[in-house]
This record gives C-alpha cells, structure tokens and sequence, in this order.
C-alpha cells in the first residue's frame, strides 16, 4: 500500500474529508460500508477529532450517513448526484461566463488565448488539469460575484481532484468546448457564452459518470 502523507496541521479536518472523499470515489469506501474511523485516524496521524469533523462535512454534502450508536456508513452513489452537481455547476459557472462576456479585456482575452494554444498542445495530465483550472478561473474572476466564486469554491471542493481531473483541459471535446466559450467571449454575446460554459460543463461530467461507472462506484450498476 502507498504510504499516505500526513495532512497538514492547518485544516486538518479539510485534509481528511479530502481524503475520505478519494477513498469513496475510487471505490476504496464502498456503498453500505462503516467508515472505519480509528483506522483513517491512525493512516493520516491524526486524533479521532478531525475525522469526525470530517465526517459531518461529508455528511452535508450527502456522501456518508450517520446514524446513532451504529456509526457512519458510505451512501450509494447515484449517477444523478454526478449529473446533479455539474448540472448545478455549469449553472453557477455559466452566469459568470455570461458576464465576463460584458466584461472580458484585451489583456485577459490574451491570455484566455494563450492558456488555451497550451492546451492543444500539452500531453501532460498534470499541466492540462492547471492550465484548465488557470483557464477557467481567470473567466470566473473576471464576471463573478463573491457569492458566486464562494458557490463555484465549494462546489469543486466537493469532488476529488483525481474524478474531474482527468478530462480537463485535454482531448478533443475539451478543446472545442474552451474555443466556443472565447468565441463567444470575444464577441462579447452573453446568452452565447453562458451556452457553451453549460455545455462544457455538462460533457465533463458525462465524462466522469463513464469512469465511475467503469470502476463500479456508481450505484445504479449493482445488481
């Protein structure tokens, strides 16, 4: 087995729930089953506090269940919770791309460009997945809100990286979807930016449903 790093005093119930949601998504923690919780306290070198701060965090965000004087147990994961979250994802990412459209410069609209030239030409998952997020990062500050940066935190905060890594930024769909969100940028057409944001965002999640359902963690395929 891997040896896990231990999370960094700072946050440190952020680190676990981290680390519990990557041990559900890539079926480590499988549906029904108790979340061990003196075992993950013991893996990570930390008290029983944090895992269980954790573990409420998980809770709200409808990952585990906990019920009384028998513990916390892993909830089936649903393809309609994946398609849900981007669902609600491209929403909140698609009003912010619409006003950046009424906002976008020269300038970001330069480096919007280069980020995407990058991305056509990178092979490495690692640069693809910083490029992306750099990409769509510089989008959301350019039109969102406080409130709508604060929503689009805490909605990536509530997949693993290794889940919605692996189609940013990279392969064909990807590519075309990030050319209609400048082209639409450019032309400064809101209604038209919002659309392709949506739209991007919906075929990654399609994306992560089929790998999920490859590595057998959605629930829908248990029979």
């Amino acid at each position: 087995m891997a040896r896990v790093a231990r999370p960094r005093r700072r946050n440190t119930s952020d680190e676990v729930a981290a680390h519990i949601r990557e041990r559900i998504f890539d079926g480590t923690l499988e549906r029904g089953q108790r979340v061990p919780q003196d075992a993950i306290a013991a893996e990570l070198g930390v008290s029983r506090l944090p895992v269980r701060e954790a573990l409420i965090t998980l809770e709200t965000e409808g990952l585990v269940d906990t019920e009384a004087h028998r513990g916390t147990f892993i909830v089936p994961i649903r393809q309609e919770d994946i398609e849900d979250h981007y669902r609600i994802y491209g929403m909140v990412q698609g009003l912010a791309t619409a006003r950046a459209a009424t906002r976008i410069t020269e300038p970001v609209l330069r480096k919007l460009d280069e980020l995407h030239e990058q991305m056509l030409h990178s092979t490495d998952a690692d640069e693809l997945h910083d490029l992306n997020w750099e990409f769509h990062t510089l989008i959301n500050k350019t039109g969102g809100s406080r409130r709508l940066l604060s929503v689009l935190r805490q909605l990536s905060r509530n997949l693993p990286r290794s889940v919605y890594e692996a189609p940013s930024g990279g392969g064909p769909e990807a590519n075309a979807g990030h050319a209609r969100i400048l082209e639409a940028l450019r032309s400064g057409d809101a209604a038209a930016a919002d659309a392709a944001s949506r739209e991007h965002v919906r075929g990654e999640g399609d994306y992560v449903v089929r790998t999920l359902r490859t590595k057998g963690v959605l629930a829908d395929d248990a029979f």
